[in-house]
């Protein structure tokens, strides 16, 4: 099922493949789940991927197979995970921070791993700019954060305002929902 999913095009592989272009250098991958951006990576040097599910990272690392590019898959929560400062030219996130139960935590170590004049490329979903929808997130939170783990109703925006990342860029879509981000370290 995951393999299915991993090779099949959706509707946010245009937004990935967009987010992804920008990608250069040693690359760092947060939360990799099957390995679905590999193949959009149009020119990198290394990928370091890192997930917490061990299901996940098998898949990964038969993605990982089939990539260009050396890549190296770590199982390990990001919260927890220690890299080097300064170790990433570029860190990615893509439909994770819904998830991560600190997630200015996270923001703050991605910062802290990429190198001065790298870059954090990050596709997320959170709260709605529009009111009826924002409010039915808010109802279905709970749920969806307990059922599955991730939580619909983060400011995304606001979270990334008060972190240390530089955001050069944000393009919202449908409705405010998903944002691709392109932000600098200092």
């Amino acid at each position: 099922m995951y393999e299915k999913r991993r090779k099949k095009t959706t509707i946010d592989t245009k937004f990935r493949k967009k987010l992804l272009a920008k990608a250069s250098g040693d690359v760092l991958e947060l939360s990799v789940g099957t390995g679905t951006n590999f193949p959009l990576y149009p020119n990198i040097h290394s990928l370091t991927a890192v997930d917490f599910s061990e299901e996940m990272v098998r898949y990964a690392r038969e993605a990982a197979k089939e990539t260009r590019y050396p890549c190296m898959i770590i199982e390990e929560d990001v919260e927890v995970v220690g890299f080097k400062e300064n170790s990433f030219d570029t860190v990615v996130s893509t439909l994770s921070m819904c998830s991560y139960p600190h997630p200015n935590v996270v923001l703050e170590q991605m910062a802290k791993w990429c190198k001065p004049g790298g870059q954090v490329l990050l596709f997320e979903h959170g709260i709605s700019s529009n009111r009826i929808v924002s409010h039915l997130q808010k109802k279905l939170d709970p749920v969806l954060s307990e059922k599955i783990g991730c939580h619909v109703d983060r400011n995304i925006v606001q979270l990334l305002e008060n972190s240390s990342l530089r955001v050069t860029a944000v393009e919202s879509h449908f409705l405010g929902i998903f944002h691709l981000v392109f932000a600098t370290i200092e």
